[in-house]
């Protein structure tokens, strides 16, 4: 089940996965920001549990253009993985 502001692309060779997810950085703070955690999928068919590589954090403007720029190399949306 997909939470609210949780986001998540797949690689176009089902490998590699990127986790979108928005946060605010303190409840002071105006600016919102992505956390995205990128990570692989692990066995033949995703049956043992993903492995995350990175995790960072982005203004959600440059977020949107990553999301943006990973669509346009063919990333696809995907259910959650972790």
């Amino acid at each position: 089940m997909r939470k609210e502001n949780d986001f998540w692309l797949i690689d176009s060779n089902s490998v590699g996965v990127t986790h979108f997810y928005k946060k605010n950085k303190n409840n002071e703070d105006l600016i919102e920001y992505m956390f995205i955690e990128e990570g692989i999928v692990m066995g033949s068919l995703g049956e043992s549990p993903p492995l995350m590589k990175n995790r960072r954090e982005m203004k959600i403007e440059d977020a949107r253009l990553f999301w943006k720029n990973l669509l346009n190399q063919g990333w696809q949306k995907t259910d959650a993985k972790w």
